[in-house]
């Protein structure tokens, strides 16, 4: 009889070896599967998914169309039912506001003077990102440590509460923010801002938090952490120096900013963690739950345009007092490329991702487009964006807000917008809001 054996090799032998070719194949299969799903799920990271961009492909079904412009000194205007609303400070000191009600064709309606300071008919410092139209028509501030209203008709102030009084922890826990500051939106009374950690020029934490009314129902949905500027760690490094080394960075105030944008219809938040870093968060109102997305473009690429830094680092030298120029040694921080990421704005079913790509000639970055709830791209195009990166967005109006160079010194150019979309013919339908002779009559997100 002839020999079974396969060159002396035993069948225990052969089973093993048989077995570990199957596993072999079936490791590869699963190693294949798990590749189709990262290229369609975009797991590039774990825990990061991609947000896919669409080279060249163009977008125009959102238009933004100027309704208001003017040149103020000031902090902040806010588009109102019967007009603009505004501050204008009149003393470089901060003594002294001026509160100006405009009509939309520009023409000035009503003024009224303000002493600076935390009584019940005073306002101390308010900034565009502390200051929102409420439901009832009325505007909204956090001054300090106080919420108070503004009426746009008479222009009268009125303190509603001290935030420490109603909300536990605030004061030793958090504060609204003394260092960065913050996105704030509101939805049906109900609002979402971010409060600085207590330790936030340390650990710079800070806390995604929301109210209804008053400060009821007050909550802290989400903690987040920023990272630590550079500018901050050169600054450390120079200590035992005759002057410390102040870096100025044109993207400084931006670095820390809380930027982020609501969802409302589904209970979402849309946050920036990094400008630096093409990536978006998406964390839940209900449970603070968060994934982070990334964008598929390349920032590195983004080009900056040095005229525009030499101003800033001119304006920041007449802001900074003689005092500190006698400390500090200023220095101009050229970076090698805009950041990625600059903004974002859900517009209804619309996500924006404003992106640091700009056309520096005229005053507009890239916004890229993606729709809810399932983020497809739907293009791109060039809105109106800050050279101060000062913006606020409150549906449907975007108000802008650019450093301009005057013979007397710097002042900020307001503009706002009103944006519609496919769903709102904004040519047909400004809500009773028309531009009349307001400057411009600008649209853009569309052919011109």
């Amino acid at each position: 009889m002839g020999d079974h054996r396969r060159n002396d090799v035993p069948q225990k032998k052969w089973s093993a070896l048989r077995l570990s070719i199957k596993m072999n194949r079936a490791l590869f299969n699963i190693a294949c599967l798990l590749a189709i799903g990262c290229s369609f799920y975009g797991c590039q990271k774990k825990g990061i998914r991609n947000l896919n961009v669409t080279e060249g492909k163009k977008f125009n079904a959102l238009q933004f169309t100027k309704i208001w412009e003017t040149d103020l000194y000031g902090r902040w205007c806010l588009a109102c039912p019967n007009g603009v609303v505004g501050n204008e400070i009149l003393d470089r000191n901060n003594r002294e506001y001026k509160f100006i009600h405009y009509d939309y064709a520009g023409n000035i309606i009503k003024e009224r003077r303000v002493a600076a300071g935390q009584g019940p008919d005073e306002i101390q410092v308010i900034g565009l990102d502390t200051v929102w139209l409420s439901p009832s028509g009325k505007i909204h501030c956090i001054d300090n440590d106080y919420l108070k209203t503004i009426d746009p008709e008479t222009l009268e102030i009125e303190t509603l509460a001290k935030l420490s009084n109603v909300i536990d922890g605030y004061g030793g826990r958090f504060t609204l923010g003394r260092i960065s500051g913050t996105s704030l939106e509101e939805r049906d009374g109900r609002i979402v801002t971010s409060f600085e950690s207590s330790g936030f020029p340390y650990d710079f934490e800070y806390y995604l938090v929301g109210w209804t009314g008053v400060f009821e129902k007050f909550s802290v949905f989400a903690t987040e952490k920023k990272e630590k500027p550079w500018t901050w760690k050169k600054l450390e490094e120079s200590r035992g120096k005759e002057r410390l080394e102040n870096y100025v960075d044109y993207y400084g105030r931006l670095r820390l900013e809380r930027i982020f944008s609501v969802d409302w219809k589904r209970g979402m938040v849309y946050l920036i963690p990094d400008i630096e870093k093409p990536e978006v968060s998406r964390i839940d109102l209900a449970n603070g739950r968060g994934e982070r997305y990334r964008i598929d473009i390349d920032p590195g690429k983004f080009k900056i345009e040095r005229e525009e830094f030499d101003s800033y680092y001119e304006y920041a030298a007449g802001e900074t007092p003689d005092i500190l120029k006698q400390r500090f040694k200023s220095i101009l921080y050229i970076p090698p490329h805009a950041p990625a990421l600059m903004g974002v704005m859900v517009v209804r079913e619309r996500l924006l991702l404003i992106t640091g790509n700009r056309n520096w000639k005229k005053g507009e970055n890239q916004a890229l487009i993606y729709r809810l709830p399932d983020l497809r791209y739907e293009g791109s195009f060039f809105i109106p964006y800050s050279n101060g990166q000062k913006t606020k967005w409150y549906d449907p109006f975007y108000i802008n807000v650019n450093r301009i160079n005057k013979d007397d010194g710097y002042s900020w150019r307001y503009e706002i917008y009103r944006i519609g979309d496919d769903f709102d013919d904004i040519n047909s339908n400004l809500g009773g809001l028309r531009a009349s002779s307001a400057k411009g009559g600008l649209t853009v997100g569309k052919k011109r």
